[in-house]
Formats: C-alpha cells, structure tokens, sequence
C-alpha cells in the first residue's frame, strides 16, 4: 500500500523541480481548484486505550480557493480517508500500516476543513506558507471481519494548524507540499453505543486526539491580474510590458532571441538562423550572390552565379594557388608551386622544376636537375687529382683525362659561381726550370680544353708548380706525382 502513496509524491515532486517556471501565480482575486493525496497517522491516544493508536491511513480530496492578496489564500476542502487497524492488540501501531486481513476494524473519513493559507515570499517561484483553520470530519467504523456489515458514525471538529512549500508552475498552476496537524477536541454527533457496547462520550477516551496530515496537491488558478501586451506575464512582473504580439518571452517578460539574429522567437519564421547571418523582417537569412552561404557569414560576398564556393562563401581552389577554379587555366598546379594570374606555374630558369618548389633558382639552361630543382652533379667543394697520361713530349690530356674533364666542364656549369685554379705539378727527373714550364704548359692545355667546353676563362686560373708540393710516401721520382690539381677557389 506505501508504495501507491509514495511513488505519486515522487512523480509530483519531480515535475515540480523539472517544469519551467515562468512568473509565479499572483492570487490576488483568483480561483483556484487543487486536488490532493494524503497520508495521516493518528497519534495522541485516548484514556480508553490500551496502546499507541490506530495505524497510517491514506487519502485523498478537492480544494477550493480564492485569493484576498497576493499572499493571502482562503481554501476550502474536501476529502475522503480510510485505515484498518487491530483493536483487539496492545502493539504499538504508531506509523504502521494494516491490511484488511490482519484488522478488526476499518475506519473511513469524510473530512471538510476551512482554512487561510499565508505565503511568504508571494513573488517567488518556490513560496513556504502557514495555514490555520477549522474542519468537521465524518468517521464510519466497520468490523473488518464480521460476516454481515456493522458499522457505527461519529462527527469529529478539528482544529488544524500546519506550513507547506508550493511550487509555481507558470502562472497558472502550482504543486503543493505541506503537512497539518489535526486536533480533534470535541465530538458534534456520536453514537450512543459501539457495536452494542457501551460508548465513552468523553473525547479525551476516544481511539486518538490528533493526527498528522502530510499532502501533496496540484493547484490551478483561474483568472488573474492584466497582461496588456498579451505574452502570458502579467503587468505586474512584465519588465518588457510592450513585447510585439506573438513573440515568446521569458519569465520576466521580455522577448527571447534563441539564435540572436534581432527577431523575437514566434516571429522568427526561421528560428535556426546561424549565428552571424544578415536576417529579412521575418528572421530569414539573405544571399545575396545566391551561392548558398548567407550575408553576413559568407567573406566573399560578390561571388558570380552558379560558381561552386566553399563554406565561407567564396570560389573553391581545388589546388588552393589562389587563383579560383572558375579562373584556374591550370587546375592541377603542385602544393606550393608559383602561379600566375591564369593559376599557371611558372619556371623562371626553365629546368623543369615551378618556381616555389624549385630550391635553386636560376639553374642554368640544360643542366639535369632533381626533384628539387638543384643540379644532379656533384660540387666542387674539395680539392681532386687528375692523372693523366702524357705521350712522351705532349701536354695534351689523354682520353681519360678528357672524360673526367668533360664531367668536371658539366659540374662548373651547374655551379656558375665557382672558380677553380688548374695546379700542374711534376716529379723531380730533369731540371727544375723545365719542369716549372712544363707544368705550366699541361695546366693551360687542361683550361684551354675546359673553355673548349664552354667554361669562361675568367673562372680558371691555370698554374705550374713544377717539382713542388710531392705527395708524402711516394717517391719524388714515381710517375705518380706528375699530376693536375682541380682546386675550388674561395
């Protein structure tokens, strides 16, 4: 049985604190209709009693209200309850509850009441009250277990005393929450016997003097104060009292804006407006170049008709050179390649390689590159030997002689910047004097071959060093030291 008690104060509750609430309900010369649930747990035994006294009951009822004030309330009840209890036991049945089958009686209950309600904070949304008052209940006592029905009356007056909290509901409604106590000084009609038996009249010898009365109940309110701009607030707590008929608001009354595009909510005839688009009079986003992209959001806001545009709004560059599609001549230009204004990559120095991710700029003309645009050929950057084969009497390079300087003619090429001095060195057969000249005459035969090869003359410097400058460990006389030096000139 607790639970069909329970589980509708958790329901209501939770409704309660979950619900959205707008201005609170001003009672000022209102109506209102609620409808409660209730417990009760009877307390206070009778001198007649042998122990603690009947078990919880539960109930229900109707109420009826009218508001003096904004926190001055004057309700009228009525309500219906009902408990079994054992009379034949001394346990304490403080708080408990009985079955049919496990009681001797059922007690039933017609309560009325009247009572004023004070609120305390009547402009709040959550509003803890006081309440006082007078009832008259009509009790029926049945023997639960008896084969033919026996039941005898009583009327009851209560005093009542009792706080609660309610929460408002918008304007209209609230859920209330609070508990009384009931003091049941007095009989107004008993029965001259119970059940055959003779009947204490005295009403400190009845079952109970008291009991409390938790509630739960859902009030709503007709009527109310003036709302001239007609948005669900009244006057009194509209601080946007000229709000355009239509436009929702908030609890205070003034227009809400969701998407902040300057059109109230309820006029906004496009309510998921994103944020930073240009709206029409109804809340609408313009585009004005009818690209997709609404004003305001869109950076490029001229865009011509039917050109595809990305999600700011402006010509897509599918190989993002900064030449839009629509103008790319050349839409497959390479990440980070140079264009020009057609969307183009340009190649200043013609090696095959776009400026941008050419990493040698200015190349020159017929040099094999990489992938980089840099020369395949090996710099110069160290000092090499030629060996070359001399016929007897000649100064002339031999076929092998000519080989490395075919390459080394291709390698000055592709490094126009560098110089070198041709070194001529002999071994130490003969006279110094002559070998000085021959030297000399074998490095000029080595630039004279290189500017053949279309090396500019005033990047060679050609030099006999004759018996000079042997290469240590081999001896002065080998072959071996007959030899050119190509030297990179800094």
């Amino acid at each position: 049985m607790k639970k069909y008690f329970i589980l509708p104060i958790v329901a209501l509750l939770t409704f309660a604190f979950v619900m959205p609430a707008s201005a609170a309900v001003d009672y000022t010369g209102v109506y209102g209709l609620g409808l409660g649930i209730h417990g009760w747990a009877p307390m206070m035994k009778g001198s007649d009693l042998d122990r603690e006294p009947y078990a919880m009951g539960l109930g229900g009822g109707l109420n009826f209200k009218y508001g003096f004030t904004d926190g001055f309330v004057l309700n009228a009840g009525v309500g219906y309850a009902m408990t079994y209890d054992d009379t034949t036991t001394t346990d304490d049945a403080t708080f408990k509850f009985f079955s049919k089958d496990n009681s001797s009686v059922k007690l039933t209950g017609i309560l009325t009441e009247v009572t004023a309600q004070y609120y305390f904070m009547p402009e709040s949304n959550i509003r803890p009250y006081v309440l006082g008052g007078l009832g008259a209940n009509l009790w029926t006592v049945e023997l639960s277990q008896a084969d033919d029905s026996q039941s005898e009356s009583l009327v009851d007056l209560v005093i009542k005393g009792g706080a609660g909290v309610a929460f408002a509901l918008g304007e209209n409604a609230d859920i209330d929450f609070g508990i009384k106590l009931n003091f049941l000084p007095a009989y107004i009609s008993k029965p001259d016997s119970l059940f055959g038996g003779e009947f204490n009249d005295e009403s400190s010898a009845r079952a109970f003097q008291a009991y409390l009365e938790p509630r739960l109940s859902f009030n709503y309110y007709f009527g109310g104060g003036k709302d001239t701009d007609k948005d669900g607030v009244k006057d009194e707590f509209d601080q946007c009292p000229d709000t355009p008929l239509g436009a929702m608001v908030d609890a205070n009354g003034c227009p809400l804006d969701e998407d902040n595009d300057g059109v109230y909510d309820g006029l906004d005839q496009c309510p998921n407006t994103p944020r930073g688009a240009r709206v029409d009079v109804n809340g609408c986003p313009m585009d004005s170049d009818k690209d997709g992209i609404f004003d305001g959001i869109d950076k490029c806001p001229n865009t011509p008709s039917g050109i595809s545009v990305d999600s700011k709004g402006c010509p897509m560059d599918e190989d993002d050179d900064g030449v839009p599609d629509y103008k790319d001549k050349c839409p497959g230009t390479p990440s980070g390649a140079t264009v020009d204004a057609t969307g183009c990559p340009m190649d200043r120095d013609n090696d095959g390689v776009y400026d941008g991710i050419d990493r040698c700029d200015g190349t020159p003309a017929g040099i094999e590159v990489d992938n980089y645009g840099c020369p395949t050929a090996k710099p110069i950057k160290d000092t090499e030997i030629l060996r070359i084969e001399y016929a007897r009497g000649s100064v002339e390079p031999d076929e092998g002689g000519k080989k490395y300087l075919n390459d080394l003619a291709q390698r000055l090429m592709a490094y126009p910047d560098v110089k070198i001095e041709i070194a001529g060195y002999t071994d130490a057969l003969g006279s110094r004097s002559g070998n000085e000249r021959l030297s000399q005459k074998r490095a000029d035969a080595v630039k004279t071959y290189l500017v053949g090869q279309g090396i500019s003359d005033d990047r060679l410097v050609a030099k006999g060093y004759g018996e000079t400058n042997f290469i240590d460990g081999i001896d002065k006389n080998s072959a071996e030291q007959r030899r050119i030096e190509i030297k990179p000139m800094k």
